[in-house]
């Protein structure tokens, strides 16, 4: 019974993490927009209070409200990294309310409904979203930077990983600085698509050459200490922050 009992909570725990980060991405592609107030505002307040009291769904909608503020000032900065965390933040949000009570990965899909599967395979090349039918296209075209990097980068880019010239660690979500910069290439990738005549060409000459150029380094990259072969066990410490003192 116990052995059983674990491995369904070892389910549960998977699907609740892979549907709080595929509503996370959907909600923060759309917060600009009037689906917001429409909708994701007034259910996420909801699920995040979990029927707990009047006050605490009233704290997690003033909360909402400041997280989607920040969400639209990053996007009219371009501010994608910013995006990146702020979503994660959501994720978060989301992943604390589904282990905090039973019941709640249940109102989350009846929220949040999981998408059909595809007709056909996706391509690595897909598309512009503009050849699509009204309705077709998701807000994402991929749920994350996971699936971003997986399905789309890691087959498009080909480079003589050989260290010398360019170099790259296949676990390169436990470098913060990768993530983030991966994370902001895929959220650039998702808004530049949109523009089928100038959208790749403006992605790859202003976001994806740069960000690519850093994080292959093999001198100086965050990756450096790292191979294709396998990530190492003493990655780089953090940069040296002293706290700061406006009297000094």
């Amino acid at each position: 019974m116990d052995e059983a009992s674990n491995e369904n909570t070892g389910s549960t725990d998977g699907a609740a993490t892979a549907h709080a980060r595929r509503v996370a991405a959907m909600v923060t592609a759309e917060a600009a927009g009037e689906e917001w107030a429409r909708s994701h505002h007034v259910t996420l307040a909801s699920f995040l209070a979990g029927a707990r009291s009047a006050r605490e769904e009233s704290h997690r909608a003033r909360q909402l409200d400041d997280w989607r503020k920040r969400l639209v000032d990053c996007l009219e900065a371009d501010a994608y990294a910013e995006v990146a965390e702020l979503q994660e933040q959501l994720q978060g949000w989301l992943l604390d309310e589904l282990r905090r009570r039973d019941g709640a990965l249940g109102a989350l899909l009846h929220a949040y409904a999981p998408p059909r599967p595809r007709r056909e395979p996706r391509s690595v090349f897909p598309a512009p979203a503009s050849d699509a039918a009204p309705g077709d296209e998701p807000a994402f075209y991929f749920a994350d930077v996971f699936e971003f990097v997986t399905a789309y980068l890691a087959h498009v880019i080909r480079r003589p990983l050989d260290g010398t010239s360019a170099t790259w660690c296949p676990r390169w979500w436990d470098h913060p600085e990768a993530g983030a910069r991966l994370s902001a290439l895929w959220l650039a990738w998702e808004h530049l698509r949109h523009d089928p005549a100038l959208g790749m060409t403006t992605w790859w000459i202003q976001h994806a050459d740069p960000h690519l150029r850093v994080l292959m380094d093999p001198g100086q990259g965050p990756f450096a200490g790292c191979s294709p072969e396998g990530h190492t066990r003493t990655p780089f410490a953090p940069l040296p922050n002293d706290p700061y003192d406006p009297d000094h």
